[in-house]
């Protein structure tokens, strides 16, 4: 009686049990099968609410690892897990000769070198030039909701449209029109990187027709808008950077792959990140495992000429050359303010040369060694030997209990507070409060006390990460940590000054005379030690430097400023922007289904 409620529910997984069945059958038998052909194939499938199960159902084969579901059109193609898919693209009219799968090629093969060390940047010895520091985000809400009362209150005369708002002295809304479905943006491309020179548009979820079997989809259009190159591209996209005219791309994969190409898409770049020693000395010092690559890897960037190309992971940035994957210089940025580096405690263990000796051979070591080296195999072996492990195993039990002597007698440094499954060298401590009470002592007389609060954290915390870098167009590089310091290294790898500006920082762009900071709130537009302008740009996306100025991206905006930072015009759109250009007929501005000409807007190029 109180199990008749759960019949339904069972009856229904048993139906499930069998659909799913024939489901997998199908797909074994017909790879590539349309997952909506299904509805009346399969038993019990006929209605709407049915259909609605097998294509939750097919969700989850997917996620379980059972089925391979790509999209094709308003359905999905069904494989079996594991199925080699053809890479060539489905022949479309929107095809072109320059559309192709990039097929995945082999990785760079690196040469079996040690890691370069990255040199500890020390900012005391630099130059700082401290500016104004930008609000965070909700810092700026409450006032920029206030302010856009008080402009609709006194808003000035511009050109516009139901569509198009157009302000700035000379500029008019010369034409509008509605675009045609064949001249409409495709939908599938909501990433666009524009430059001074080429546009790179991105389909990371592999909606553009023609080609499904690819991770993701790239199209490169020029100056006047033209299509120059398309290709689908074997790896998926999770960091990204366009170099200043669009000449270079790079992107880094959830995976770890770096992958880059020129204008023409033709492949720059193929190689993954967890080769590089310089990474993988810093997986070990922060115990990155595998699944975080993408996390601790903030910044890839590529230079104007394409001959370096840069990656920060946590605190540290490698410039690399681009044809043979060398370093050409790495740095780290000091831990944040405030925090002291404490080494562990010393332990008291000694031992005769021939207890060293033994201890290296169980750590599977010899001279010479370096602790660095000690610390690395003592983390391996100990994933290996650790008793969750061996459960039963009373050898690997010995080993491990071994290790640990073995490494407080090579190290001295004392284990027994740690946790056997990493070894944490040194941690990080801030002191929080001192204070000072005096105590009676009974003989009539005080005793002065000292009480210190203090907090210790791991040095992955105490870091600076590296939230934002970029090359510039001579050679110099810029690396941004999250405590808002900004620091230039020249063409020759050395630090130069530091600009202090108290946030963290999105994006930095170098236009030669001018070098433009970015944060959520504020474009610090600077030339040296000097600030030429501090930009209010709460909501924008991007910037984008040309030969004459720069433009300023909001998602229904696009503003123009004068190199040195001055307000020439803007156009707004109704609807989310997706196109701008800059022809010889005029600024063209397109949303989704609209185009908007603007005359007497300046020039973007020389």
């Amino acid at each position: 009686e109180a199990l008749r409620d759960w019949l339904p529910a069972a009856e229904e997984a048993e139906a499930d049990v069998e659909i799913v069945t024939r489901m997998v059958a199908f797909v074994e038998a017909e790879p590539g099968i349309l997952q909506s052909s299904l509805k009346s194939r399969l038993p019990g499938t006929g209605d709407a609410k049915a259909a609605s199960g097998t294509s939750n159902l097919a969700s989850w084969l997917e996620k379980a690892g059972r089925i391979l579901r790509i999209k094709k059109e308003s359905s999905y193609q069904l494989y079996p897990a594991g199925y080699r898919i053809p890479t060539a693209p489905a022949k479309t009219p929107a095809s072109s000769s320059s559309s192709f799968l990039a097929p995945a090629g082999p990785p760079r093969a690196r040469s079996r070198r040690s890691a370069v060390k990255a040199r500890l940047l020390d900012l005391d010895r630099l130059p700082v030039v401290r500016l104004p520091r930008a609000p965070l985000r909700w810092e700026e809400q409450d006032r920029r909701k206030a302010d856009a009362r008080a402009r609709v209150a006194t808003k000035p005369k511009a050109f516009e449209t139901d569509k198009f708002e157009v302000r700035g002295e000379g500029w008019a809304l010369a034409a509008e029109e509605k675009l045609s479905p064949s001249d409409r943006p495709d939908p599938a491309y909501k990433d666009v990187f524009p430059t001074s020179r080429y546009t790179h548009w991105l389909d990371r979820k592999r909606k553009r027709e023609g080609f499904e079997h690819a991770s993701s989809v790239l199209r490169v259009t020029d100056r006047e808008g033209q299509v120059v190159a398309e290709r689908g591209l074997a790896h998926d996209v999770y960091r990204s950077d366009v170099n200043a005219d669009g000449t270079g791309i790079l992107f880094l994969s959830r995976e770890g792959t770096l992958h880059g190409y020129t204008e023409a898409l033709a492949s720059l770049i193929e190689e993954s990140l967890t080769d590089l020693p310089e990474y993988r000395a810093q997986a070990d010092r922060f115990g990155i495992g595998p699944q975080a690559v993408k996390n601790h890897t903030r910044t890839v960037a590529i230079s104007s000429d394409r001959r370096h190309y840069l990656i920060t992971v946590v605190d540290e940035a490698w410039c690399l050359d681009t044809a043979t994957g060398q370093v050409v210089w790495g740095f780290r940025m000091p831990s944040k303010e405030g925090w002291t580096r404490v080494v562990a405690d010393r332990s008291e263990r000694t031992g005769t040369s021939a207890e060293v000796e033994a201890a290296l051979r169980l750590m599977q070591l010899e001279l010479p060694v370096s602790p660095d080296d000690i610390t690395r195999q003592y983390r391996a072996l100990a994933m290996k030997w650790h008793p969750d492990r061996n459960q039963g195993d009373p050898r690997a039990t010995t080993q491990f209990q071994g290790l640990g002597a073995a490494m407080e007698l090579l190290t001295g440094s004392d284990l027994s507070g740690l946790n056997g499954r990493d070894v944490e060298r040194v941690t990080y401590e801030q002191v929080l409060s001192t204070s000072r009470v005096s105590v009676p002592d009974g003989r009539g007389r005080a005793v002065d006390m000292g009480f210190t609060i203090s907090m210790g954290v791991s040095e992955s915390f105490a870091s600076d990460w590296i939230y934002a870098a970029n090359l510039g167009k001579d050679g110099r590089a810029f690396l941004a940590g999250y405590s808002g310091k900004v620091v230039v290294i020249s063409p020759g790898g050395v630090p130069e000054r530091v600009y202090d500006i108290g946030s963290v920082p999105r994006h930095i762009a170098d236009a030669g005379e001018h070098l433009y900071v970015l944060t959520d709130t504020r474009l610090y537009v600077l030339a040296g030690d000097r600030l030429e302008a501090l930009v209010d740009v709460y909501g924008a996306s991007d910037v984008v430097i040309a030969d004459c100025g720069f433009a300023l991206l909001e998602p229904k905006a696009v503003t123009w400023y004068t190199p040195e930072g001055r307000n020439v015009g803007a156009v707004r759109t109704k609807d989310p922007l997706r196109r701008f250009l800059s022809t010889s007929g005029g600024l063209i501005v397109e949303t989704r289904q609209h185009r908007a000409r603007i005359t007497g807007a300046p020039s973007w190029w020389e």
